[in-house]
């Protein structure tokens, strides 16, 4: 009992120490992290400045309005931008906002590029008794195998019924084409082309020039903003991040609005977090050394 009591003295005498350390601890990290971000950004800027790369000949388009994808826009982009400026334009790139469909694109991509790698066929699977046949149906259930037997058809046909409730939602003329057709003919060129004419571009595209002088140029001269289909106050702009860093599928999900909410859900995620950390684990650690 007497160690106890004297722990307990000493533990409280000291405590001094242990807010000292977590104090210092603290504010040291939070001054480190502001100088570590200082120190980033300077050598990204020169090493920006020492190396020319895809984004010194790119200028950004901002404000576009919602076009369908059966205009040719970046055809009168590019023309509107070399009127204005009087700068050649290499070609103009539109973010098209395609995250409703990304899975799908991004499956149809893939399924075209395997298919250009030679591979040796499926083979059949070998003769089983009864009860290893239902072993094996399971696990072609859990890993999601495809059967040898047509079963590309069966296979994808959830996905393809998918696609067309998300297609009637921005295109019901284009659901209805792809509505009577198999799942081999859906999946065909013509009707991805339809796909792809159903969408809507994003606010932002991309304009690319011959020189970074060009571009800077052109820049300069849109300062006070330019109009496009109807669409007034389209404001030309540099960039700061290369191509390879952008997650396109979120490309023109980010306006005020939208960032407003993402940052109030991320606090409201970390404050459920600490909750749950001090009802879980502190509350309990409290309550033992109040009633100690």
């Amino acid at each position: 009992c007497i160690l106890v009591a004297w722990g307990y003295e000493t533990q409280k005498a000291l405590m001094w120490t242990k807010i000292a350390f977590l104090e210092i601890v603290y504010f040291g990290t939070v001054i480190m992290c502001f100088f570590y971000s200082v120190a980033q950004l300077r050598r990204f800027q020169e090493t920006d400045y020492m190396n020319k790369t895809m984004k010194d000949f790119v200028a950004m388009i901002v404000g576009l309005p919602a076009l369908s994808g059966d205009k040719p826009v970046e055809e009168d982009l590019k023309a509107k931008i070399e009127a204005l400026t009087g700068e050649a334009v290499v070609g103009v790139s539109v973010a098209w906002d395609f995250q409703e469909f990304d899975e799908e694109i991004s499956k149809v991509l893939k399924d075209e590029i395997t298919a250009q790698i030679p591979t040796d066929p499926p083979r059949a699977p070998p003769e089983m008794n009864p009860l290893r046949q239902k072993f094996y149906n399971f696990e072609k259930t859990i890993f999601g195998l495809p059967d040898i037997d047509g079963g590309v058809e069966s296979e994808g046909s959830e996905a393809y019924g998918e696609i067309l409730e998300k297609l009637k939602q921005v295109n019901p003329e284009a659901a209805e084409r792809l509505a009577g057709r198999s799942l081999a003919e859906a999946t065909g060129p013509d009707s991805m082309k339809a796909l792809m004419l159903s969408l809507h571009t994003s606010p932002r595209a991309f304009v690319v020039f011959n020189t970074q002088e060009a571009m800077e140029s052109a820049v300069e001269k849109l300062k006070d903003g330019f109009e496009f289909e109807g669409a007034e106050g389209l404001t030309l702009e540099t960039l700061t991040a290369e191509p390879d860093t952008v997650q396109w599928a979120n490309f023109g999900h980010a306006s005020p609005q939208e960032k407003a909410m993402k940052l109030a859900a991320g606090f409201g995620i970390i404050g459920l977090a600490c909750l749950f950390w001090a009802i879980v684990f502190y509350a309990p650690y409290a309550y033992y050394v109040m009633t100690f």
